[in-house]
């Protein structure tokens, strides 16, 4: 009679191993999912693609101009920098706004002329 008990003793011990061992291939698994997903989110981080979904959202809202400025400045840093120095005096903010007024005003009549020509 002790031998039933003996083979069931093997068995739940052999059972017990192989639901260790499977176990440790899923944690295996989901680690390299986590992993492949830090991976992923940290390419997703990135200055270049922040700007590239950046641009992309703007153009499907019709701001597609705003997105191309946002690639300018991220191609010439220079932009940036000039943007920022004159955005910081008070004095050249005014000077600025004025002249984005007017060259927008000019674009305008140039858009509204190339509109009327065509």
């Amino acid at each position: 009679m002790s031998a039933p008990d003996d083979r069931s003793g093997r068995s739940t011990a052999a059972d017990r191993r192989l639901r260790i061992e499977l176990l440790r291939m899923r944690a295996g698994y989901e680690r390299l999912a986590v992993r492949r997903g830090a991976c992923r989110l940290a390419g997703e981080l990135r200055p270049e693609s922040l700007v590239a979904q950046a641009r992309d959202r703007l153009g499907s809202v019709g701001l597609g101009w705003l997105g191309g400025g946002l690639q300018a400045l991220r191609r010439y840093p220079v932009l940036l920098s000039l943007l920022t120095s004159v955005v910081s005096n008070r004095r050249r903010r005014g000077i600025a706004l004025k002249t984005a007024l007017i060259a927008g005003l000019v674009w305008l009549g140039k858009r509204r002329h190339r509109d009327a020509d065509a």
